[in-house]
């Protein structure tokens, strides 16, 4: 496990192929807006959702963002 926040994200460029390169790029925005939107929800408007609801919106966020870049043409 990397011990910096830069190392951590220079191991992702490494991840996946040539074709994935974009998607891997984004897994961790999208967990750390995942985790800053629930950050928020619970400070802000004493919300909170479980460790699994907060998983499911990331990979929700993921697949939303994909979408994205295809529509793209990346």
């Amino acid at each position: 496990m990397p011990n910096k926040i830069t190392h951590l994200l220079h191991s992702w460029e490494k991840a996946g192929g040539a074709a994935d390169k974009d998607r891997w790029r984004i897994v961790p925005t999208c967990i750390w807006w995942t985790i800053w939107k629930e950050r928020n929800s619970r400070c802000f408007e004493s919300k909170n959702c479980d460790l699994q609801m907060i998983k499911l919106n990331s990979i929700r966020l993921f697949c939303f963002w994909c979408k994205k870049i295809y529509l793209r043409g990346h």
